[in-house]
């Protein structure tokens, strides 16, 4: 008898360590079974590394959690997709035109989807919808365009620096104008006549009408 009793306590003992560790694994992986509230899809191309658990915020403020992330085939896109299961506490009224954004996806920050409420009468969402997120920019994308950003300032630089060049060695018209100074002579001899004789600039056709000319030096 004393032995069966043992046997009982023992099970007693197993179920209630069971219980209590499913408790856990479901704090910890952000589904609450006794808390009340609603889902919202979340349909993204990228979410970098947001996981299962990741914070909800809105205006900074924890509203709820990731439940589930899902990769699909998104039959009106024609690619895969990524669904992202939110869970949304009761009494938090997110409407339609509110923006979906992956933030936090940085090393020095924590991966989270940031609500942002949006001005206008739309109506609320509802349990189950599926909306739309922000696009995100994948770290290695952004690297690339920077890459081509310094690639271009390169051959800018390049291109810069064959003109000066050429400028330094007297070629071309502003080459000339710099470097010649038997043209910058003349050029200066020029505009003091001007300034000594502005009557220089009239001259008269045949017949005998006034016209202005500015003259150039050849």
């Amino acid at each position: 008898m004393k032995k069966k009793n043992n046997e009982v306590a023992v099970g007693i003992f197993v179920i209630l360590g069971f219980i209590f560790l499913t408790l856990v694994l479901f704090f910890v992986s952000g589904v609450y079974l006794f808390r009340s509230g609603y889902t919202v899809n979340v349909m993204f191309n990228y979410v970098s590394i947001l996981n299962k658990g990741a914070p909800v915020r809105m205006a900074g403020v924890r509203i709820g959690e990731v439940s589930r992330v899902d990769i699909i085939y998104d039959q009106a896109k024609q690619n895969n997709r990524v669904r992202v299961k939110l869970f949304i506490e009761k009494g938090v009224e997110i409407r339609e035109n509110y923006a979906f954004t992956v933030r936090g996806t940085h090393v020095l920050s924590e991966p989270h989807v940031e609500i942002s409420p949006k001005p206008g009468a739309f109506p609320l969402l509802k349990k189950g919808a599926v909306v739309e997120g922000m696009p995100l920019v994948g770290m290695e994308e952004l690297m690339d365009q920077a890459h081509g950003t310094l690639d271009h300032i390169e051959s800018s630089s390049a291109s810069l620096s064959n003109i000066l060049g050429k400028v330094e060695k007297g070629d071309g018209t502003v080459g000339k104008l710099l470097m010649e100074d038997e043209l910058y002579r003349e050029m200066n001899a020029f505009m003091k006549d001007v300034r000594a004789h502005p009557w220089k600039l009239l001259r008269k056709d045949s017949k005998d009408k006034r016209k202005w000319y500015f003259l150039f030096l050849a």
